[in-house]
C-alpha cells in the first residue's frame, strides 16, 4: 500500500501534467487527471489517518461521505465527469461540461476545495 507521502508525491506530479495540457483542447482528459489527482489527494489523507487504502471507487466515495463530507460532493462530481470522459461519447461529455467548465468549476472549484482541505489537514 502507498503511504501518505508517495500519493503526495503522485498528486503533485498528475497536477503538474494537468497545469501542462492545454484544457480547452483536451477538457475531457483534463477532467480525468483532475480526478485522479483528487484520488491521490484523498488517499494521502486516508493513509495518513491510518484508514487503510481504498478499494475502489466506490469504496473511496463512501469513505469520504463518511469521515471527510465536506468534500463528498466535490469528489463525486470529479468522479462523475471522469466516467462520462472515459466510457461515454464525447458528445456526451460535452452536454455536460463545456471545455471553460473543466477548468473553473472541475479544476478551479472542486479539485482545489479537495487539495484545500488536504493542506488544511496534513500540511503541504
Amino acid at each position: 500500500m502507498p503511504k501518505a507521502s508517495e500519493h503526495k508525491t503522485k498528486a503533485a506530479h498528475n497536477r503538474q501534467f494537468l497545469d501542462g495540457i492545454a484544457c480547452d483542447g483536451f477538457p475531457d482528459w483534463a477532467a480525468v487527471v483532475a480526478f485522479y489527482t483528487a484520488v491521490h489527494l484523498v488517499e494521502r489523507v486516508r493513509a495518513a489517518s491510518g484508514d487503510g487504502h481504498s478499494e475502489n471507487h466506490d469504496d473511496r466515495l463512501a469513505y469520504v461521505a463518511n469521515n471527510h463530507a465536506e468534500i463528498h460532493t466535490a469528489l463525486h462530481i470529479l468522479q462523475n465527469a471522469s466516467m462520462l470522459a472515459r466510457y461515454q461519447s464525447r458528445g456526451d461529455f460535452f452536454t455536460q461540461f463545456q471545455p471553460e467548465d473543466v477548468q473553473t468549476r472541475l479544476i478551479d472549484q472542486f479539485l482545489a476545495a479537495i487539495d484545500a482541505y488536504v493542506v488544511t489537514r496534513l500540511g503541504d
